[in-house]
Formats: structure tokens, sequence, C-alpha cells
């Protein structure tokens, strides 16, 4: 009785809110993506450290894979693909 309730947006305006918060995400998913792949390719990289940037990226793609052991090698060949492609390198 004594409560008041916070009035809520009509859908569209909650829509439109959630459009912005998501384009805003993308935006600074692109601008980080950038940044890692200027900064790989004015900066040398030397083999210990491309060697963590792989394991740490196999470790990603067999997460998304429920870390099936049977494609371990699969995911460590795709990591150094990967990482060769933001450092640059042709293979």
């Amino acid at each position: 009785m004594g409560k008041k309730h916070k009035k809520e947006k009509p859908h569209s305006d909650q829509d439109e809110d959630l459009k912005k918060k998501e384009k805003k995400k993308k935006s600074k998913d692109k601008s980080a993506k950038k940044s890692a792949k200027a900064m790989t390719r004015t900066t040398a990289v030397d083999p210990e450290m491309r060697h963590q940037m792989i394991a740490t990226a196999a470790y990603y793609i067999a997460e998304k894979h429920h870390f099936d052991a049977s494609r371990s090698v699969e995911y460590w060949q795709q990591a150094e693909r990967e990482i060769d492609a933001l450092l640059g390198k042709n293979g």
C-alpha cells in the first residue's frame, strides 16, 4: 500500500536502451581487438611470449569445446594460427 513502484519504461524504450548497450559493447570489443593487433604488429614478441600466448588461446579454445582431450592438438594448432595472424606472421 505504501510502496511506490518504479515507473517502467515502455517496451520500445527498454529495447532501445538494450540496443544502445549492445552497440557500445561491440564497439569496445572492436577497439580492444584493433589495439591488440596494432600492439603486436609494432612490438617484437619473443618465442617464449608467443608460446605463452598460444597456450592461453588454446586453453580458451578448449574451454569452448568442453575440454575434449582427444582434440588438444587441434586446439593448439588453431591457437597457433590465430596468434600468428595477430602477430602478422604468415606461417
